[in-house]
């Protein structure tokens, strides 16, 4: 299904006036917000690990890489997918994208063939934008691999280096594109509701979903972010979180153009190189997930001067100690900030908010944004003090899936249901306190276990597998893998990690501990209880077990 051919239930009629009467959604795409960054700050910087570039500077590669785009036929509406590290190059291709009026298709570099060619495929992608190589990956290679199966995919783009295609694309080089005429770029026409970008976010039960964002829904939460933390031309951000996540694409890829900011990109996560990346270029704010903080926690001397006003922690349990620890260590403004790719910030906290309820709790709902907890069956609202699922609707929110079935499930009206638990306190704040998904939350990154159960059930010595979280002190949760084995056959750890290297799984969602029982404990209908899988490993590694 393409683009086209959805019905978005948030693009009515009824939406964008209720948006634009209140002035939450404006006349305004992300080529506008830069084009006045570049007029009135043309000398504010880009530092990347590869290069630096000025605003000035950004915005001819940027028109270069549009009339290249433009040459190989890339059109409004079509979907250029990129996979690549934080890079200036990310930057350019990103703005290049929303140039022509294309769909940006962001793509974590640590994803393999199993995820990309679901992506590539289910997006219709048109041009896809990768490395010719990082970290001793082989990009092009995984895409020439996959590209008979892509009937869309008509070109490869490589950054850093030549590499061989496949007969059915064309191949070209980032240098070659960016050495284009730039007089041979004509800006199409585009609207702020024009879908902008298509994230995917990790399914729970089944494939990756597809989330789609206009240019309003995005420009939206940045100007809330600006408002919200008091953010100017003065503000130097600081981003290790991937550009490829929401997170790193809204915060690095689009937020410094709100004012002209400075943006240092980080592209291999060091604490130690971090807390002298923020020294050295003066970094006031940064978003990461929990792993970023405890790191940089851990890290910096006791009498260290921090330059940091804001660090805004989510995507994972972010652990109140931490939270009080961190806004110590790191001398700033520390808050549990709660969203998702579908809801880039549903809550945080202002920043006067008392530091227990910015370490204990997720914050309040961000401005103009609404929630609510309703009860898991039958859907009535209920009290302060009460756990059940958040519901939540607002400006920012994506304006529906890439699917409409997947959009008849997730909405209730105007309410879209999170699939989280939380619990509304009598002053506002919420707390995040469990989730209905199965899922693994890694350092920040969601971490479906369906696929990955579903391709083990595949090996011929596993009888049964069930896959749940396991607490870990440095990664929040990591993967634990429960397997019954037939009868005369063995598994080991490394069996296991090297069926999954074969069935070409991105590493991260490796189990990365394997328990061997006789039998999986299951309910009276037959389905195996995660729960008390989890409270066991949580048992034998003598932590607390990790809530669902």
């Amino acid at each position: 299904m393409g683009i086209d051919d959805v019905t978005l239930p948030r693009l009515t009629e009824a939406y964008r006036n209720r948006y634009y009467d209140k002035g939450h959604w404006r006349d305004e795409t992300l080529v506008d917000l830069f084009d006045e960054a570049v007029a009135e700050r043309p000398e504010s910087t880009i530092v990347g690990p590869n290069r630096t570039v000025t605003y000035r500077e950004l915005e001819d590669e940027v028109r270069r890489v549009s009339a290249a785009l433009q040459e190989l036929g890339i059109e409004a509406g079509d979907v250029v997918s990129y996979q690549l590290p934080n890079w200036v190059e990310s930057c350019v291709v990103h703005l290049a994208v929303a140039n022509v009026g294309a769909v940006a298709n962001p793509i974590i570099p640590i994803y393999r063939e199993s995820e990309v060619s679901y992506i590539l495929g289910d997006s219709d992608a048109k041009c896809v934008v990768v490395p010719a190589e990082y970290r001793g990956f082989d990009y092009p290679e995984m895409i020439a691999e996959l590209a008979p199966d892509l009937p869309a995919l008509e070109t490869v783009v490589t950054v850093g280096g030549e590499a061989d295609g496949h007969e059915s694309v064309d191949t070209r080089t980032y240098d070659d594109m960016a050495a284009t005429s730039a007089e041979g770029y004509d800006r199409p026409e585009m609207g702020a509701d024009d879908i902008h970008a298509l994230l995917y976010t990790s399914g729970t039960t089944g494939d990756p979903k597809g989330v789609l964002h206009t240019h309003n829904t995005t420009l939206f939460e940045l100007r809330k972010t600006v408002e919200i933390l008091g953010l100017s031309h003065e503000t130097t951000v600081f981003m290790p979180s991937p550009v490829t996540h929401v997170t790193g694409m809204l915060y690095a890829l689009e937020l410094p153009y709100t004012h002209g900011m400075d943006l240092v990109l980080m592209d291999e996560w060091d604490a130690a190189e971090a807390v002298d990346l923020v020294e050295t270029h003066d970094c006031n704010m940064t978003v990461g997930a929990t792993p970023f903080l405890q790191g940089m926690c851990d890290e910096v001397p006791d009498d260290w001067s921090s330059p940091l006003r804001f660090f805004g922690c989510g995507g994972a349990e972010v652990p109140p100690d931490l939270v009080r620890r961190a806004t110590d260590r790191l001398d700033c403004t520390v808050q549990r900030v709660y969203g998702s790719t579908e809801f880039p910030t549903a809550t945080w906290s202002p920043l006067d908010a008392p530091l227990e309820k910015a370490a204990e709790t997720d914050g309040l709902p961000a401005p103009e944004v609404s929630v609510e907890i309703v009860d898991i069956e039958t859907g009535e609202r209920l009290p302060p003090g009460e756990k059940g699922e958040l519901v939540a609707h607002g400006p920012e929110l994506m304006v529906g899936y890439l699917g409409d079935e997947l959009n008849e499930a997730a909405f209730d009206g105007e309410w879209f249901e999170t699939g989280d638990l939380a619990i509304l306190d009598e002053d506002g704040y919420v707390e995040i306190a469990g989730r209905k998904k199965d899922i693994i939350i890694r350092g920040g990154e969601n971490i479906p276990v369906k696929d990955v159960e579903d391709r083990l059930y595949e090996h011929p010595a596993i009888e049964e597998v069930a896959i749940v979280a396991m607490p870990d002190p440095e990664m929040q949760e990591k993967g634990c893998a429960y397997v019954k084995v037939k009868e005369g056959h063995e598994f080991t750890l490394e069996d296991m990690t090297e069926y999954l290297d074969q069935e070409g799984i991105a590493k991260q969602k490796y189990p990365e501990r394997l328990e061997i029982v006789d039998e999986l404990p299951m309910t009276a209908s037959g389905k195996i209880q995660k729960n008390v899988l989890r409270d066991r490993i949580a048992d034998e590694l003598g932590m607390e077990p990790v809530t669902r």
